[in-house]
């Protein structure tokens, strides 16, 4: 923490947040509040995370016990009756009371089977003019707990929000709650409870808002930090439009053409924007109509919604697209109707209205009857080829399918043959070498003996790694395999797998390479299966390299989500052919004179796509194969589940 001279702007004090009798403090300050007697409190995250007051004459910090240790402190606020409320990371909210002792803690999340589940992370505390408070949370969108604290009400993407991910929350002076999200920015109408959204359409420079940045003035402008920097905005300049802006009729095209008053076949005697009623032949029955609303302040947010009487149908709504399209209409009297609707969601703007009729053609003639009947003759022709093709086509899919159950079954047949096989043989193989390590130890001055039963443990780790690969891929196929997201050092853990195969490489006169990449990379992976991954990639690269091996880590780059791993060998090659079926379960390129089962590269398949990236074989040729493992940096829940490891 420092401390900086607003009058000078220097530095005077730097200081770590060190509990009472040295005990271990977090130094990741996440919020300080100055409380209403003026006292200091510091909230941290990450380990020994939890809430502290700060005595500026002493430079010492003083754990607030209430708050319990390791609980993530993203908010602080205190309400009127002098009750301290503090946001944590997937456990609700704490609060304490500084005079009295009395401390608590509200949830936010679910409760099944009286467990309480997918409790939400709460990144902002307010306490509104009404003395409700308002939580902003990850997922749970925006809550309210009324002023007595006994009332919870949850506002989320069905009450208006743009998103269920809350950042920050101000008001205004006129009862107006100012949201921060993922996807934009709302105004909350604490009298009505109604959302009004803001968005890029509304001329933001972006939608996506940051966490623990929001902040209002003196002079009660609203300051809000966004990832293309900070937005500055007078809520007083909003003002909701009562009616939903006028529409007008700017364009009609017949058959994709233009239409002109006065042109040749042209249905129209003055421009449209003064045409009310319009009389079309029946070979004008392909129309479409252009219209526009004349809303100045944001016309990209304006939606539209139009109707054609005489056809048979609801209101059609459309966005951003402001052109009708109609085909084939029969003769007859229609009605076309238009409304737009404002960017605030109002649909009270007077209703454009053109009447529309199309003449119908003098068709009773006996060469029209005759064209009929040929038509009629023909369709039917066609229908019955079509019916005739349409019945061979499902014959012929009905035999692939019962091929494909076929094949199913077998496979999973085979599945289950080698699941149960590895099931029974495990435990005996555990037992096994137990024993073996034992007599290892007994006989270390009989060079013979110990080396025999070196090879035995050898093969016997061998047999229970593979029992183990088979039952991990079982469970990759029936989904029953978990991942647990942790922000992870790629290239340490990386470099602990490749110096596990040092010795096997020496053994069969490979040189093992891990090239060292330019920087360190993090990313979010699960520990256990990225292990599996690429102990099989570099098992797989040295199994059937010639001469070498070599593993090469690829970072992201700043505009990059993913990071790449090259497993290269300088083996024999893989024909083309074979680039996608190498990675089906228990399939072996045929000719290959090394022993395996081919369950390591499914298995590393399936566990790559659990982690949402991507594993294939970009060069199979004589001398650089090379198999590419991509993997994103983050996850979708990453947050919740390494951070709740670490809070239990």
């Amino acid at each position: 923490m420092e401390i900086m001279d607003m009058t000078t702007g220097h530095i005077i004090k730097k200081t770590k947040v060190i509990g009472e009798k040295s005990e271990k403090a977090s130094n990741f300050i996440n919020r300080f509040y100055l409380t209403k007697d003026s006292t200091i409190l510091v909230g941290t995250s990450f380990a020994n995370s939890g809430l502290y007051l700060y005595n500026d004459t002493f430079s010492t910090f003083k754990r607030i016990k209430q708050i319990p240790f390791n609980s993530y402190v993203l908010a602080i606020v205190e309400d009127h009756t002098g009750n301290i409320w503090t946001g944590s990371v997937s456990r609700g909210a704490f609060y304490y009371n500084p005079r009295t002792g009395a401390h608590g803690n509200i949830h936010f999340g679910e409760t099944v089977n009286n467990k309480r589940v997918n409790e939400y992370t709460v990144l902002d505390i307010l306490e509104a003019s009404d003395q409700s408070l308002w939580f902003a949370t990850v997922g749970g969108g925006l809550i309210r707990l009324s002023k007595d604290r006994k009332k919870m009400k949850r506002f989320t993407t069905k009450n208006g929000l743009l998103s269920n991910v809350v950042y920050c929350i101000l008001e205004d002076n006129n009862k107006h709650l100012w949201v921060s999200t993922l996807k934009g920015l709302i105004s909350f109408d604490l009298r009505t409870e109604k959302a009004t959204a803001y968005t890029k359409s509304n001329g933001l420079t972006t939608n996506q808002f940051n966490h623990s940045s929001a902040y209002k003035g003196i002079d009660g402008h609203m300051y809000f930090g966004t990832v293309k920097g900070m937005i500055e905005f007078d809520p007083r300049s909003f003002e909701a439009k009562e009616a939903a802006p006028a529409t007008y009729i700017t364009g009609f095209q017949i058959n994709n053409k233009e239409i002109q008053p006065g042109g040749k076949n042209s249905p129209l005697v003055k421009s449209i924007l003064y045409t009310d009623t319009i009389e079309l032949t029946h070979k004008q029955n392909n129309f479409s109509i252009e219209f526009v609303a004349l809303d100045y302040a944001s016309p990209e947010a304006v939606k539209y919604k139009y109707r054609m009487k005489g056809l048979a149908g609801p209101w059609t709504y459309l966005n951003s697209n402001r052109q009708a399209y109609f085909t084939d209409l029969a003769p007859g009297n229609y009605e076309f109707i238009l409304q737009a609707e404002s960017s605030t969601g109002s649909w009270h703007g007077e209703q454009k209205k053109l009447f529309i009729k199309i003449i119908p053609p003098f068709w009773k003639t006996n060469l029209a009857y005759l064209f009929y009947f040929f038509l009629i003759a023909g369709g039917t022709y066609w229908l019955i080829r079509m019916k005739l093709k349409r019945v061979n086509k499902q014959n012929q899919r009905k035999l692939q399918l019962f091929k494909h159950e076929q094949e199913k079954e077998i496979y999973q047949a085979k599945i289950e043959f080698f699941t149960h096989i590895a099931h029974e043989i495990r435990t005996p193989l555990t037992l096994i070498a137990g024993p073996i390590e034992w007599l290892k130890g007994q006989f270390d001055n009989r060079e013979n003996v110990k080396k025999s039963l070196s090879i035995a443990a050898r093969n016997a780790n061998r047999l229970i790694e593979l029992t183990s690969q088979l039952l991990d891929f079982r469970k990759t196929e029936t989904e029953q395999f978990s991942l647990n997201y942790v922000n992870t050092d790629i290239f340490a853990l990386l470099s602990e797998q490749v110096a596990r195969f040092k010795q096997e490489a020496l053994n069969n006169n490979i040189r093992l390479e891990l090239i060292d990449p330019e920087s360190s990379q993090m990313a979010f992976v699960d520990r256990e299966a990225f292990i599996k991954i690429c102990s099989n990639l570099i098992a797989n690269a040295i199994k059937y390299g010639s001469t070498m091996a070599t593993i090469q880590l690829y970072v992201a780059g700043p505009n990059d989500d993913h990071f790449t791993i090259q497993f290269l060998n300088d083996g024999n090659g893989i024909g083309e052919e074979f680039h996608q079926k190498i990675f089906e379960p228990f399939f072996r390129v045929k000719g290959s004179n090394k022993p395996g089962t081919g369950i390591g590269l499914s298995l590393a398949h399936s566990l790559t796509e659990l982690h949402n990236g991507s594993l294939r074989l970009v060069s199979g040729k004589p001398g650089k194969v090379i198999f590419e493992l991509k993997l994103p940096i983050h996850q979708k829940f990453e947050f919740q589940l390494s951070n709740w490891k670490k809070i239990n």
